[in-house]
């Protein structure tokens, strides 16, 4: 097949939302000291056939993907690619009975958000080629850019005054001040372990050039804190891998066609990820070796997104296909509630 042709990204036939009659809505004033669950939710259309385990294993093993005949300079720019939007809800969770009441609702206007942090009483917002920072009145006060953050995925905070974002398109994670609001690293997985597409310098912008999915190396999804380095989960090669504090790169795992969303459980230390494609949210033990896989713990989906930690053993789980948020004791492998999301369209990523 030639390079000149790309695939589109994995997507599902989801119901339209109906979008709020203004941009925002705030049902209670947001807190600064209280804990949200924040859901994005995807307009675009969506086909599962292009989420089949199969289709993605012979989608991104195809010997003539790497390195792409395509040259940098000729590739279109990210809004070529980005022609839907979104919105965002964030809602009030009780941890006790998994209770919740609809606190506020954003559709950000001129762009598709991804993910979205609320965090020190500001809620960040990763589009799909910006960061755009919202005041407790949901009034935007910052607009962040940068030549490698496009294909943005996730914004997650470190702990220590920073915030990661995952970028796929430069294959990259962000390190962003949560103070000065400014970009102040960045980290790129390994060629040598990936294969290669671009040389990239940090004066490349594949915001004006835009690296599509089949030519990406890695797909980056999400990254978060982890022994004072990053973690990162890449979906082509299904794997996780851990910047140290110096940035240099160890792969820990590999091989889960359609991976998502790594993250440190608060109780236990393990990690946990979501086999997307099996529908499974995974937990792992670090080894000498690498991960361990301790437990898998199976959800009715044909594509789970993401999964965030409530508390203990209660998880909120983003299987796409079902159009809502479900409320899971891992534990007792129960649910326990859910968030309809017919009225903001698909359920995409999540943050707590």
């Amino acid at each position: 097949m030639s390079m000149n042709m790309t695939m589109p990204a994995p997507h599902f036939e989801v119901d339209r939302p109906v979008p709020a009659s203004s941009p925002k809505l705030i049902t209670a004033p947001l807190q600064a000291r209280t804990r949200y669950l924040c859901i994005t939710h995807s307009d675009r259309p969506a086909s599962l056939d292009k989420c089949d385990l199969n289709y993605l294993e012979m989608r991104y093993s195809r010997a003539d993907r790497l390195p792409p005949i395509i040259l940098f300079e000729d590739l279109a720019p990210s809004t070529a690619h980005s022609p839907f939007h979104g919105e965002i809800t964030i809602h009030r969770i009780d941890p006790e009975d998994c209770s919740h009441q609809l606190t506020a609702r954003l559709r950000p206007e001129g762009y598709k958000p991804q993910h979205a942090t609320w965090y020190e009483g500001r809620l960040w917002v990763l589009g799909v080629e910006r960061l755009e920072i919202y005041d407790e009145q949901l009034n935007s006060i910052r607009r962040i850019d940068d030549p490698w953050l496009a294909g943005g995925h996730t914004i997650i905070p470190d702990g220590r005054g920073h915030m990661l974002a995952s970028c796929s398109a430069s294959d990259s994670v962000l390190v962003i001040s949560a103070e000065s609001m400014e970009v102040v690293a960045a980290h790129r997985i390994p060629e040598s372990l990936y294969g290669r597409n671009y040389p990239l310098t940090r004066e490349h912008s594949v915001v004006d050039h835009y690296i599509t999915n089949d030519l990406q190396i890695g797909h980056v999804n999400c990254a978060s804190p982890w022994r004072g380095g990053i973690l990162v989960s890449s979906l082509i090669p299904g794997a996780i891998g851990w910047f140290d504090p110096d940035g240099e790169y160890t792969e820990l795992l590999r091989g889960f066609v359609g991976l998502h969303g790594v993250r440190v459980a608060a109780d236990d230390g393990l990690l946990h990820f979501c086999d997307s494609c099996n529908g499974m949210l995974i937990f792992a033990e670090p080894t000498e070796q690498g991960l361990a896989i301790r437990k898998r713990v199976a959800i009715a989906s044909l594509w789970l997104h993401d999964a965030v930690q409530i508390e203990g053993s209660i998880y909120a789980l983003a299987p796409f296909d079902q159009n809502r948020v479900l409320f899971m004791d891992v534990s007792e492998r129960s649910i326990l509630g859910s968030i309809d999301c017919a009225s903001y369209g698909g359920a995409q990523f999540l943050a707590y």
